[in-house]
C-alpha cells in the first residue's frame, strides 16, 4: 500500500509540475477511475488553495542560506554546484513528492463518506437511474420492464422473448415456420432509466435514458433496419444483410461493428465509431461519410452540415460502463445529460454559468453528491438544492 501511495504521489507531482508523460497520465487516470474516493482525493490535492498551503514551507525555504551554512563546514568548494543542483531538485521535486505522499496517506485514512460530507449539498431526493423500460408489441399491448422483471413470452411468429435482469432478448425458433411479414416491437426508456436489448440476429443494443428503439421481431428483408430516438450503443453481429440505424435526418449503415449514436431532440446528432466501419448517409442528399475507429460524425440539424473529427471514444461510451465522464465541456451540456439520467430539474440563476467548462470522472450509479462536490470546488459556481431541483448561480 505504501509503495502504491508513493507511486501515485510521483504521478500527481509530475502532473502538477507539467512533466508527466503519456503513459504516466494513463496510469494516473486509471487510478482516478478506480473509485470516487480516488477522484475526490485527486481534486483535493490539486486544489490550488490546498496545494499552495502545503507546499508553502518549501517555497519560503532559504536555499542560499542553507547552502552557505553547509559550505562553511566543508573545504570541498568544488562540490558547491552539485549541492545547489541537489537542493533545487529537492525543493522542486522531492519536497512536493513527500508532501503529496503524506496527503494521500492522510486522506486515505479518512473514509469516502468523510470526503463526500464536505459539501452541505447532500442530495437525498436525486437518485441515479436504473434498468427500466416499456415494451410495446405490434398490437399495442405493453409490458413494463423493471430490473427484477423475469418472464418468457412465446410470440406467434416463432420468436421467444426472454426478459430477465440482464435485459430483453429475442430468439428465433428455427423449428417454427416464420411469417413473411416483418412485425415490429418498440422499447422506450423513461427519464432516469436504461435498458439492454438483444435483437433476433443477436446484435446487442444498450439504450440510454429517454431513448426509444423500433425494431423487427425478426429481420426478414434484405436489410436489418431499426429506428432510434435518443442515445444507444450498438454491437452489431456480422451478417450478409447490412444493419441500418435510422435517426432523424439520416441513416447509419454497418455490416458488423461497435458504435454509439446520440440523437436527442434539440441536439446535434453524433455518431461515434469504436471499431469496424460505418457509413453515415444524410437524407438531404449531401455527401455520405465513412467513419474509421475513433472518428465521430456530427450532424448539425440547423445548417444540415456534417463535421467529422477524431475523438476520445471513452467520452461518448463511458456511460455503458457505469461512468460519468466529461472533459472540458460546457456546464449546460453536462447538466443536460445528467438531468436525464438523474431525473432532475436544473435552473440557472446566471446564464453565464452555462458556458463554464468542466470535467469529471465519476460512478454513474452513485448519487449526485460527488459531482456537486467537484463542481463547487472550482469556485466558479454556488449550488442550492430544492428536492429534485438543482439551482446553479
Amino acid at each position: 500500500m505504501h509503495q502504491k501511495n508513493f507511486y501515485i504521489s510521483r504521478l500527481i507531482a509530475a502532473f502538477l509540475s507539467g512533466t508527466i508523460d503519456a503513459e504516466e497520465l494513463k496510469e494516473l487516470n486509471r487510478w482516478r477511475e478506480e473509485s470516487t474516493h480516488n477522484e475526490l482525493l485527486f481534486q483535493k490535492i490539486c486544489d490550488s488553495k490546498n496545494r499552495d498551503g502545503h507546499v508553502a514551507p518549501s517555497a519560503v525555504f532559504n536555499k542560499k542560506k542553507g547552502v552557505d551554512i553547509i559550505l562553511s563546514r566543508t573545504i570541498l568548494k568544488r562540490k558547491q554546484a552539485l549541492f545547489i543542483r541537489i537542493m533545487k531538485y529537492a525543493s522542486v521535486v522531492i519536497i512536493p513528492l513527500i508532501i503529496i505522499s503524506c496527503l494521500i496517506a492522510l486522506y486515505n485514512s479518512s473514509s469516502t463518506n468523510e470526503l463526500l460530507s464536505e459539501s452541505n449539498n447532500v442530495v437525498k431526493e436525486i437518485k441515479p437511474g436504473e434498468s427500466k423500460a416499456i415494451l410495446t408489441f405490434e398490437n399495442g399491448e405493453q409490458i413494463e420492464l423493471q430490473k427484477d422483471t423475469e418472464q418468457t413470452i412465446a410470440d406467434k411468429n416463432g420468436t421467444t422473448i426472454h426478459i430477465n435482469k440482464t435485459g430483453l432478448e429475442y430468439n428465433q425458433d428455427t423449428k417454427t415456420a416464420p411469417s413473411e411479414k416483418e412485425t415490429y416491437n418498440k422499447i422506450e426508456i423513461p427519464r432516469g432509466g436504461e435498458y439492454q436489448l438483444t435483437l433476433s440476429d443477436q446484435s446487442k443494443v444498450h439504450l440510454n435514458t429517454m431513448s426509444s428503439l423500433r425494431f423487427p421481431v425478426q429481420f426478414k428483408n434484405d436489410k436489418r433496419v431499426v429506428e432510434l430516438e435518443g442515445e444507444a450503443f450498438f454491437e452489431v453481429t456480422p451478417n450478409s444483410k447490412p444493419f441500418i440505424v435510422k435517426i432523424k435526418g439520416m441513416e447509419i449503415e454497418v455490416l458488423g461493428t461497435s458504435f454509439n449514436i446520440s440523437a436527442y431532440s434539440g441536439e446535434n446528432a453524433r455518431t461515434t465509431l469504436v471499431n469496424g466501419t460505418v457509413k453515415v448517409i444524410p437524407e438531404n442528399g449531401s455527401n455520405e461519410r465513412v467513419l474509421r475507429p475513433a472518428e465521430q460524425a456530427i450532424f448539425n440539424y440547423s445548417s444540415e452540415e456534417f463535421e467529422v473529427k477524431t475523438v476520445d471514444v471513452a467520452l461518448y461510451t463511458s456511460w455503458i460502463n457505469g461512468k460519468i465522464y466529461f472533459k472540458d465541456q460546457r456546464l449546460e451540456d453536462i447538466m443536460g445529460a445528467l438531468s436525464r439520467w438523474y431525473d432532475m430539474e436544473v435552473v440557472y440563476e446566471n446564464s453565464s454559468t452555462k458556458e463554464i467548462r468542466f470535467g469529471c470522472n465519476l460512478n454513474r450509479y452513485e448519487n449526485i453528491t460527488p459531482f456537486i462536490n467537484l463542481l463547487e470546488k472550482t469556485g466558479k459556481v454556488r449550488i442550492k438544492t430544492q428536492g429534485k431541483k438543482i439551482i446553479i448561480n
